[in-house]
Formats: C-alpha cells, sequence, structure tokens
C-alpha cells in the first residue's frame, strides 16, 4: 500500500515513482502553495512523529453500512490522504494498512459519526494533526478513548483501543503522526477496528465532545499539496 512520506521542511514537487513525496508542516521558506493549517491551541509544538498516511483506501468488503462509492478493485474514490478543515490539515485515516469497515451515517436506527477502518494484526492509530489532547479515557460506548484539539474549532476522536501509548494524558501537546496506541475491541465494538471522528465547534460548553458537530471525513476538500499526484 503506497503511502505518502511527510516531511518537516519544505520542500517542493520531487521527481518520482508516483506518488512522489510530499510535505506537511513547512517550517522554512520557501513558503508553501496554500494557507498552511493554524497553529494548534497555546504551547510549544510537539515533534512530528513516523506516520505516513497511506495514499489509497480500500473498502474491506463490497457490502457495508454507508459504503462509500469505490472502483473495481474496491478502492474508495473519495478518499483523498489529507484534507483541509478550516484551515486545519487532517490526515483522512489516521491509520495504515487498514480498510473501511463501516462509513459515516445512519446505522442501526442510530447515526454513526465517523468511520470505521479494521486491520488484523491490529495496527497503531496515530494523531492526524498536531494539537493539544483534551481527553484520555474510557467511554461505555466507545471503549478507551482520545480527543484532540486542532485549533480553528477542530477537533478529532479515536475509539475502541486496545490501549494507550505509555505517558498519553490530557493537556499534551501532541504532533502530527504520534502514535495515540494500538487498535482494539473496547467499549461497544463487534471486532477489532479503529473508530475515527472529525468534529467542529466549542468544545467549552457543558456536553465538552458531545455536542461538538461530526462530520464525514470523506467530504472535505484535498489539500492542494496533494494536486498532480496519481
Amino acid at each position: 500500500m503506497r503511502r505518502l512520506f511527510v516531511g518537516l521542511a519544505f520542500a517542493g514537487a520531487v521527481a518520482c515513482a508516483s506518488p512522489p513525496p510530499v510535505v506537511y508542516y513547512p517550517q522554512s521558506p520557501p513558503a508553501p502553495v496554500v494557507s498552511t493549517p493554524s497553529p494548534a491551541p497555546a504551547g510549544p509544538r510537539a515533534a512530528q512523529g513516523p506516520f505516513q498516511p497511506d495514499f489509497y483506501l480500500y473498502a474491506c468488503t463490497e457490502s457495508f453500512s454507508n459504503r462509500p462509492e469505490t472502483d473495481r478493485s474496491g478502492r474508495i474514490l473519495s478518499y483523498d490522504a489529507l484534507i483541509v478543515v478550516n484551515n486545519v490539515v487532517l490526515a483522512t485515516a489516521p491509520t495504515n494498512g487498514t480498510c473501511m469497515t463501516s462509513g459515516f451515517g445512519p446505522r442501526f436506527g442510530r447515526m454513526h459519526n465517523g468511520i470505521d477502518l479494521h486491520a488484523r494484526p491490529a495496527v497503531p492509530i496515530y494523531s492526524s494533526a498536531p494539537g493539544r489532547i483534551l481527553e484520555v479515557g474510557t467511554h461505555r460506548d466507545y471503549g478507551l478513548q482520545v480527543l484532540i484539539d486542532h485549533g480553528n474549532g477542530v477537533f478529532t476522536r479515536y475509539a475502541h483501543f486496545a490501549y494507550f501509548t505509555e505517558g498519553l494524558k490530557a493537556g499534551q501537546q501532541i504532533g502530527f503522526g504520534q502514535p495515540l496506541g494500538l487498535m482494539g475491541e473496547t467499549g461497544n465494538a463487534t471486532g477489532l477496528h479503529v473508530h475515527y471522528e472529525i468534529l467542529t465547534g466549542n468544545y467549552n460548553t457543558p456536553k465538552k465532545s458531545w455536542g461538538l458537530k461530526a462530520h464525514d471525513p470523506l467530504d472535505f476538500p484535498r489539500w492542494s499539496g496533494l494536486d498532480g499526484l496519481s
């Protein structure tokens, strides 16, 4: 499975095999071709992690809830590895080597507020953008779950971990692609997977993260740094 190579220094287009390396968070001139993602909440920016998003995402099976359109090989056509939400660049899938088992939308009489990604054996889950961790803990339905604030009213949730990365805690600054823990089956999970949500809104309300609005990760525009890649 092809992956995007995400570097710390802006290097421009690189001529090589498709898809070529791309950059994510520039730190030095020349300036990026698009506005850089908004900074994370106040505090020092954490180091970038090892994660390199997969260039393609596939459906696990021919039929499941809210299955997006695919080509004949099962490759999801609306998937882009990096997307833009309120000027924040996010990885659309915070994993490597996974496939989708459930999409965003109504499911079994309830709203499914994210996408489900499966792999066997379990794989690490990574932060999809820099930010500050707001929640690390256990929820009845989501099991072991993490919520990250990326600034500009953008948040991501990751659920059903088997365990968290050692030392992960609320209030911690985290960089793009840092490991959060291992995919699992905790909470109301019927199999090994990560449930991933992109949320927007105001966290500082009585409902906290449960008052945020969920969005389909496949509905956001492609980050323009991917333009021209195949």
